[in-house]
């Protein structure tokens, strides 16, 4: 995707700006807290959720509202993707291609698993990209995960990631290591995602820098992982490729105070990496990374380049808010947890008006 002049983000980046005005704010979550399954898919009756829940199946209660949601995610992300053509849509294309990985890797998990691949994984793909109904249920479908593979192989539209995918499944096939062979399939596409956006020029950078984040801030999390299992594996090679910051650096994790790991992403992770230190607790900091991450990116509505991907990239993250934060409160409500403690689990957007 070598670049000359500027991809026209501006007819797609002017949608998605008329639709700021229907995304989600703090007093639509304050409005659902404390709410029951039904109280919550009624409320939602009345925004851009509502034509979903209309094709979102027979099923009542908490499977409804999942639905809903996979439904409305699905729809507005593609929606999106339709806004932009050429250059701009194959930039478009690459922020939209870590939901390809994503259903990619749950039909693996599916096949690999002791679930139900049909019953069970169905609610956890998404809609978006090539790997959808039904292609997705002839995939889920598969008695064996070699059958799965073979129909992944066959119908991927990159035909080099295929190839990639096939060498995976033959070591898997000498291994039976699954967490690996998962492994190898979202390194390769964050390879791939990491080279095309290096040179797709400008209009590119934003979306470029925050999947090198994204990445170093998930081998962060190995590493640290690995740090609390006693360090006795290498982190290197269970990182993934592409980051700023070298897999080799991530050694340091496995020894060094928080202090110093703070400084591999130039004191960026000093403040999180303070608090796990007092904690210990990792999923407290992978939460925080998150939140973070989600939280700068919904900013660049304001602060970012208004005719690059900065504006999509914002749309998508508080899209995947949304979806998240109404599963929270749906989980809730279903297990009686006390709405106090539910807000402090959401993600707050606060998206400009």
């Amino acid at each position: 995707m070598r670049y000359r002049a500027r991809p026209d983000f501006a007819y797609g980046n002017t949608r998605l700006h008329a639709r700021r005005g229907d995304l989600l704010r703090d007093a639509d979550y304050e409005r659902l807290l404390g709410e029951d399954i039904d109280g919550v898919l009624t409320a939602l009756q009345t925004t851009p959720y509502g034509r979903d829940a209309e094709t979102a199946g027979r099923d009542d209660g908490l499977r409804r509202l999942h639905q809903t949601i996979r439904v409305h995610l699905a729809r507005t992300l593609e929606e999106m993707r339709s806004f932009y053509a050429e250059r701009a849509r194959q930039i478009v294309d690459r922020l939209l291609s870590r939901f390809d990985v994503h259903n990619v890797v749950t039909v693996l998990r599916a096949h690999a698993g002791t679930q139900r691949p049909a019953a069970d994984a169905a609610g956890a793909l998404l809609e978006v990209g090539w790997l959808v109904d039904p292609l997705a249920h002839e995939a889920l479908g598969q008695r064996e995960l070699a059958g799965a593979v073979d129909v992944l192989i066959r119908t991927m539209p990159d035909r080099a990631q295929a190839g990639a995918l096939r060498t995976a499944y033959r070591e898997y096939e000498r291994t039976t290591d699954l967490a690996a062979f998962e492994r190898a399939v979202v390194a390769d596409h964050a390879s791939r995602v990491v080279a095309a956006l290096s040179t797709a020029g400008p209009s590119a950078t934003t979306l470029l820098r925050f999947l090198r984040r994204e990445i170093d801030e998930r081998n962060l999390l190995i590493a640290l992982r690995l740090r609390d299992a006693g360090g006795a594996t290498s982190p290197e090679d269970a990182l993934l490729p592409g980051g700023s910051v070298a897999p080799a650096d991530f050694e340091s994790a496995l020894h060094a105070p928080a202090a110093a790991l703070g400084a591999l992403a130039g004191g960026g992770w000093r403040a999180p990496l303070q608090r796990w230190a007092a904690g210990g607790d990792l999923l407290a900091l992978e939460r925080e990374l998150e939140r973070r991450r989600l939280g700068d990116k919904i900013a660049l509505f304001i602060d970012g380049d208004p005719l690059g991907v900065d504006v999509p990239l914002a749309f998508t993250a508080a899209k995947r808010i949304e979806a998240r934060n109404l599963r929270l409160l749906g989980e809730a409500s279903a297990r009686g947890i006390h709405p106090d403690t539910v807000r402090r689990e959401l993600l707050w957007p606060q998206a400009p008006a």
